[in-house]
This record gives structure tokens, C-alpha cells and sequence, in this order.
């Protein structure tokens, strides 16, 4: 599966689009400020940040390959590793649906079904808001400043994935089969879809499930202590218990938004969540620029370094076995 060219146009219009908002978020918050904050952090935090993240993306791979196997799709290890990390490009994507791009590369490479794929992605995204959540809550309960909205949002943002969840009664999952069989876009892929949705129906039963949970709690928790030592380098005042709400939050309101990676709604619930606790707005900016180089635009460097190095297990024209 060649990756289209109008996403990579796409992808060069969000980095353009970044820029400028940083441009106007550097101008809005004084960027003499900016500057003087980032260039105050100790290489040596960066560095720790970027592990941080780094462990995430690891233990998110190997829940992927826990995934593959729990569907008794086992692929080589380095085409495991070229399919998972490259679609890290399309995390900058909207709502992340670029990722579908992985369910493709499993499928032309390595013969994989979109009913293997597809479940695991929308797997990977329920267990993923989860495990924020739970970051979310957690952190709430530390958290020192008003809750006017806050506690209301987050139920709202639980109905998503309860929605999902609910796909795991099997006679939920016929009947919505039934209907969907029934329009003419899907009525020649009943098989597929009855695959598909006992797929995803297997990927979330309680005996494996909670220690995906958990797996995913884990991870993104890393990234949650990120935040955290972002704002012990900038010198803000700011609990672990706090930086896991400020974190988790900005994730769903940048989840939720649906735009391009996040981008805008995570900055700014990250900048007003650390006014709240009474940061000026230079520093709060400076934390949102830091956490998300090392959440977000590290990932997507990762994405286009895996392509480059993985380049034979997912450039269309060479089967999976002229690469052994």
C-alpha cells in the first residue's frame, strides 16, 4: 500500500500549520520569554523526556504484537517493526484515521485481512483513551484548582469508548451486522464485517483486556511523567499528580477535537490548566512547546525514520519474502 500523495501534502500542510501557530503562540506569550525558558532546560531533562517517550512507543509496539498473536497473525520482527513505527507519520493526521494506513500495509505485505487489521487499530485507539482516562481521573484527584467543566468533560469523553465497548456483546455486534448488511455500500461484505467485529469483540474480552489496560495505562503514564519533568526544568510549581491531569487532559481535548494531531486544543488546555495553577503564560507556552516536541513531533520523526529504514517491507512492488 503506497502511502497516497494527497496525505503527504496533507502531513507538509500540518507542519506549516504548526509552525504558524507556534509563530503566533511565541508572539501572543512574548517569544523573548520562550526563548529564555527553552534555552534555561537542562539537556539532560530533555533527554530523560524523550526516553519517557520512547518507553511508551515500546510498550505500545509490543501490545501490537500481543494483539497480532491473540489473532494468530504472527509476522517477522522487522516487518512488525516497519508497519507499527512508520505509521507514526500519520499521527498528525485527523483523529488519527490516517493509521488505517497501517491495516493496509499488513494486509499488501503481508497478506493480513483488514478484518486482523482494522479491529487492532480501533483496539489500539479504545485501550489508548482508556488508559488516559484513567491518567485523567487519577490526576483529578490531586488536582488543586477549580473543576468548573472539568469533571463534566470527562464524562462526556468516557461515552466514546463505553459506546465501543459495548461491541463486545456478541448479539450487539449481530445486530449491528444485520444492519449494516443491509445497505448496499456493505452488502457484498457480510463475511468480512462478521470477521472483523468478532475480531475486535476478542480484543477486548475482560481476561486480556485488563492487562492491555493496564499495558496502555503504563505507557502513556510515561509520557504523563514527561510533563512533569518538563515543568520541574522550567521551574513551575507543579505536582506529579497535577502534570498527569494537565498531560491527560490536554490528550482528550486534543483527541476530541479531532484536528490534526491535536494541534491547538492540546497546547491551550496545557497552557490554561498550568494559569490555573498560577504559571505566567511565557512559561506555560515554553511547557506545551516542550512536551509536545517530545509526544508528538518526536513520534512523527520516528515514523519517517522507520520508513527509510523499513523502506523494503513497505514499498509497494517487493514481496515480504525478496526482503528475508
Amino acid at each position: 500500500m503506497r502511502m497516497p500523495n494527497q496525505i503527504l501534502t496533507r502531513i507538509f500542510v500540518v507542519v506549516l500549520l504548526t509552525i504558524a501557530l507556534y509563530v503566533a503562540g511565541a508572539l501572543a506569550f512574548g517569544w523573548r520569554g520562550i526563548l529564555q525558558n527553552l534555552r534555561s532546560v537542562p539537556p539532560s531533562q530533555l533527554v530523560l523526556v524523550a526516553m519517557l517517550s520512547l518507553v511508551n512507543y515500546a510498550l505500545r509496539f509490543w501490545r501490537w504484537e500481543r494483539f497480532l498473536r491473540q489473532l494468530h497473525t504472527v509476522i517477522p520482527l522487522r516487518a512488525s517493526l516497519g508497519i507499527y513505527f512508520s505509521a507514526y507519520v500519520m499521527v498528525i493526521t485527523p483523529g488519527k484515521v490516517g493509521e488505517v494506513f497501517k491495516a493496509g500495509l499488513l494486509k499488501d505485505r503481508q497478506g493480513a485481512g483488514l478484518a486482523v487489521g482494522l479491529p487492532i487499530i480501533l483496539a489500539e485507539r479504545i485501550y489508548d483513551f482508556l488508559g488516559v482516562m484513567i491518567l485523567a481521573v487519577v490526576g483529578l484527584s490531586f488536582w488543586p484548582g477549580p473543576l468548573t467543566g472539568l469533571t463534566s468533560g470527562l464524562v462526556a469523553a468516557a461515552a466514546l469508548p463505553a459506546f465501543l465497548l459495548l461491541l463486545r456483546n456478541k448479539r450487539l455486534r449481530q445486530a449491528l451486522l444485520a444492519r449494516v448488511s443491509r445497505t448496499a455500500r456493505f452488502s457484498d461484505h457480510g463475511v468480512a464485517l462478521n470477521d472483523a467485529l468478532s475480531n475486535f469483540g476478542a480484543l477486548l474480552q475482560p481476561a486480556r483486556g485488563i492487562s492491555m489496560l493496564a499495558l496502555s495505562t503504563v505507557a502513556w503514564l510515561c509520557e504523563a511523567l514527561g510533563m512533569y519533568l518538563v515543568c520541574q526544568s522550567l521551574g513551575l510549581d507543579v505536582g506529579i499528580g497535577d502534570a498527569v491531569f494537565i498531560y491527560a487532559a490536554g490528550t482528550i481535548v486534543g483527541s476530541l477535537s479531532f484536528l490534526p494531531g491535536g494541534l491547538g486544543g492540546t497546547e491551550a488546555t496545557i497552557v490554561w490548566l498550568l494559569g490555573v495553577l498560577g504559571a505566567a503564560g511565557s512559561t506555560a507556552a515554553s511547557a506545551a512547546i516542550l512536551i509536545r516536541v517530545f509526544t508528538l513531533w518526536l513520534a512523527v520523526v520516528l515514523g519517517f525514520a522507520a520508513m527509510a529504514q523499513f523502506r523494503q517491507e513497505i514499498i509497494p512492488g517487493r514481496s515480504a519474502s525478496e526482503t528475508d
